[in-house]
């Protein structure tokens, strides 16, 4: 395992003891059992200038991770930049062999134009010996002087082609460039974090093979809420699709171009209520902004609607928490890495398209624009 895992695997192990034990605090004068119990026994006396500096370490921990998901990213993309630029070197040096063809082609041409000369071509012609003779050779003289023009005007587009070909390629290396910028950025600061956890560390070298006993226990808890959350979401959409909605779960009034509806937050939570799936989840709507979260395991995520399709809403979560600690977005984005949770109201609006979605306390309001 390298130091930056083990660095890691020390802060979430850290500070998911730190956070379980802030949660569950005031039950644990009855006697606590489990792995657990020594290390919340331990933690309880922590001060919350600890906490704050256990939580800030989560927040680098989260970056950390942001940042090399983005250092793939670009290694990614600079790959990609050079199979382009190698293919297209080779469009360019096809091109340039071509254009050393044509230029040879027309030397031959004007070589044999100049050898002899306009009056020779004149006194061909005129040396016909019949009409038919005297046509044909007019012919041959206008294909030629023909060809020599086209090859002309070839030559001037090889010769245009083989400069954008040469701009694009200077093009895609400045890309190329500010990709590598960027990325030896995001070293630097990858580096620059990971010093300052491993400063913090060096402080708390006594108490780090005490944590590190409980690691394997403690990682459990953050990499199992994944795989949950993603079961939980796929159940959520699931269900709003099959389309189990009280009677009166969307209220509607109705203008003349349009339908404005409103399903309340109740008829959302009845639905998963009903789930045995969903029974920890819970969903809560404010003015501009949707909440789902899990109880049972902390977290907390908040962010709006956006409409994905015709009569289909998906939730894009933009800030959240674990145990009380903020979610920056790439842990985010990771915890939806599967897909996010999708709403198909085909059920309740049929084939009528949705115009417009907005959060309000208590219930989501939907303009909806009626399709006979």
């Amino acid at each position: 395992m390298s130091k930056v895992q083990k660095i890691k695997l020390f802060l979430i192990s850290g500070l998911v003891i730190v956070f379980v034990t802030m949660a569950f605090s005031p039950f644990t004068a009855a006697g606590r059992a489990g792995p657990f119990g020594e290390v919340e026994d331990r933690l309880v006396g922590i001060s919350e200038e600890e906490r704050e500096i256990l939580k800030n370490l989560f927040t680098l921990l989260q970056e950390i991770e942001e940042i090399e998901r983005e250092e793939e990213e670009i290694t990614q993309e600079i790959e990609l930049m050079n199979r382009e630029i190698q293919d297209l070197e080779m469009v360019i040096a096809g091109e340039e062999i071509a254009f050393k063809k044509k230029q040879e082609d027309l030397k031959q041409v004007l070589k044999s134009y100049q050898r002899r000369g306009p009056g020779s071509y004149l006194e061909i012609i005129l040396d016909s010996d019949s009409l038919a003779m005297f046509l044909r050779r007019i012919n041959i003289l206008r294909d030629l002087t023909r060809n020599t023009g086209e090859l002309l005007e070839s030559l001037e587009e090889s010769s245009e082609k083989l400069s954008a070909e040469k701009t694009k390629r200077i093009e895609k290396l400045l890309l190329m460039e500010i990709s590598q910028e960027k990325l030896r950025d995001s070293l630097v600061k990858k580096l620059e974090l990971k010093e300052e956890m491993e400063a913090f560390l060096v402080s708390l070298e006594e108490e780090k093979e005490y944590y590190q006993e409980h690691l394997a226990n403690i990682q459990q808890v953050w990499d199992q809420l994944k795989p949950l959350l993603s079961e939980i979401t796929q159940e959520f959409s699931r269900i709003i699709e099959a389309g189990n909605w009280p009677p009166d779960a969307l209220k509607t009034t109705f203008s003349f171009f349009s339908i404005k509806g409103s399903i309340d937050e109740k008829a959302l939570n009845d639905i998963i209520t009903g789930d045995s799936g969903l029974q920890e989840m819970a969903l809560r709507l404010y003015q501009g902004k949707f909440e789902m979260s899990l109880p049972k395991q902390h977290l907390v995520l908040s962010g709006i609607f956006i409409i994905e399709g015709e009569q289909v809403l998906s939730f894009q979560p933009n800030e959240g928490s674990f145990y009380g600690m903020p979610l920056e977005p790439a842990a985010i984005e990771e915890l939806f890495r599967e897909g996010y949770p999708v709403l198909n109201l085909k059920p309740l609006i049929g084939n009528n398209i949705i115009l417009s979605i907005e959060s309000m306390e208590g219930y989501l309001e939907l303009q909806v624009k009626p399709v006979l």
